[in-house]
């Protein structure tokens, strides 16, 4: 019996040591580099504050308070800011590697960079699915309290899908574009700059943080 328990600690030991050195495991975590003011995490269906340093699993919902600010970075390169009054839910889709955040609410800066093998990378919103195709992309959301989305891109370029309705093309997104996506409208080609001009402020330090 003394054996048999010696041989499963030290198989618990090498699954350990496996996963700290498997890069493609570590995808499945994210890494908080930086944490500042309230930022949780659902865990046991209870709140935990998230710390500097912190390494958080998959389908995890993390809200930020008022003064709330968190910086996460995943395997392979890809990153996510999350600023004040927000909430998402890191990999939600355990079943697609390439599915990295679901944005509920507030606002986010995030960085994709598809993986050797992966065509794509997908952040989903509550009336939009962005992807980033083979290139890396950096872009910020703004999800307001009528689910109306914003999305600029930053660098490289992106994909956006209407969820509600799929009917349409997927409209394709480069640097310096910006792009609203109202649940009960197709996706416009064409910028409308006075609807844009009242969600500046919401994303002003979303885009030039």
């Amino acid at each position: 019996m003394r054996k048999a328990g010696v041989l499963a600690l030290a198989a618990v030991w090498m699954a350990a040591a496996a996963y700290a050195q498997d890069p493609v495991l570590q995808v499945y975590e994210a890494h908080a580099t930086i944490v500042t003011g309230q930022v949780t995490r659902i865990r046991d269906a209870q709140p935990w504050a998230v710390s500097s340093g912190e390494r958080v699993p998959v389908r995890q919902t993390i809200t930020t308070g008022p003064d709330g600010y968190a910086h996460f970075e995943v395997g392979g390169g890809s990153s996510f800011d999350i600023l004040a009054n927000s909430r998402v839910v890191f990999r939600e889709n355990t079943a697609s590697a390439g599915d990295l955040l679901d944005v509920l609410s507030g606002r986010v800066r995030i960085h994709l960079r598809p993986t050797l093998g992966q065509s794509q990378q997908r952040v989903f919103c509550p009336v939009a699915v962005i992807s980033a195709h083979h290139q890396p992309a950096t872009f910020a959301v703004a999800v307001d309290e009528d689910d109306t989305v914003r999305i600029d891109v930053l660098e490289g370029e992106v994909t956006v899908q209407h969820t509600l309705l799929p009917r349409n093309e997927p409209a394709l997104l480069r640097a310096v574009d910006a792009i609203l996506v109202k649940k009960d409208e197709p996706i416009s080609r064409r910028v409308d700059r006075g609807s844009l001009y009242r969600y500046t402020v919401k994303v002003l330090s979303a885009i030039t943080f």
